[in-house]
């Protein structure tokens, strides 16, 4: 990328990697959309932010083998978009991130990589939390995925600090924040106990230690 140098040019070429980035991030929460979709589940909208995408998915009280395959199509289709653009990058004979399909696929190689941490709630802080909760029930599984991500959010910070990246501070910051929110919130909606059946919509999920499911 840094072949462009400066001028109208590289303007140009900065502001349709951006678009193409976007665009990535937007195809990785449609992952999301689309398989709770397929369960049934619809999703409110898909939120934009600075610091990454948001699909503000319905299903809160999914069992856990759906949370665990919709928390999971997100990184799945960044890693095929970055299969797809490294393939492209090699026709072109450059796959670095000094080219532009290279560094396309290099950011959608970190962007599922990044996800799949299991911080929660970020996808893979969901994949942990839907495994737990098939053995535990949600609100303990929830308690200890959200301690998991808050326990992450302050070594991501610590590191941000120490290494003057702001932006990655202010992810830290919101992962903090998050993920005590879903604690506080699994907290009320289970307070009827973690396995009443009325929390649960009717479809089953991973099985339990004896066999049963969701």
């Amino acid at each position: 990328m840094s072949s462009y140098g400066g001028g109208p040019a590289a303007v140009v070429y900065g502001l349709a990697f951006l678009l193409a980035v976007f665009a990535s991030v937007v195809a990785h929460e449609f992952g999301h959309a689309l398989t709770a979709r397929s369960f049934g589940i619809s999703t409110r909208q898909i939120l934009l932010l600075p610091i990454g995408g948001v699909a503000q998915i319905d299903g809160a009280h999914m069992p856990p083998r759906e949370e665990f395959m919709v928390a999971l199509a997100g990184p799945v289709v960044s890693f095929l978009l970055s299969g797809l653009f490294f393939a492209l990058s090699a026709l072109t004979g450059d796959a670095t991130p000094h080219s532009f399909l290279g560094a396309l696929a290099w950011a959608n190689l970190g962007l599922g990589v990044f996800n799949l941490l299991p911080a929660f709630p970020m996808d893979g802080g969901r994949v942990f939390r839907a495994l737990l909760s098939a053995r535990m029930g949600p609100l303990r599984a929830t308690e200890i995925a959200a301690a998991v991500g808050k326990f992450a959010a302050v070594g991501l910070g610590a590191y941000a600090i120490a290494s003057g990246r702001t932006m990655m501070t202010v992810v830290a910051i919101f992962l903090w924040f998050a993920a005590s929110g879903e604690a506080g919130l699994a907290a009320r909606r289970y307070a009827r106990g973690p396995d009443d059946p009325a929390l649960w919509r009717s479809t089953s999920g991973f099985p339990r230690k004896n066999g049963r499911g969701y």
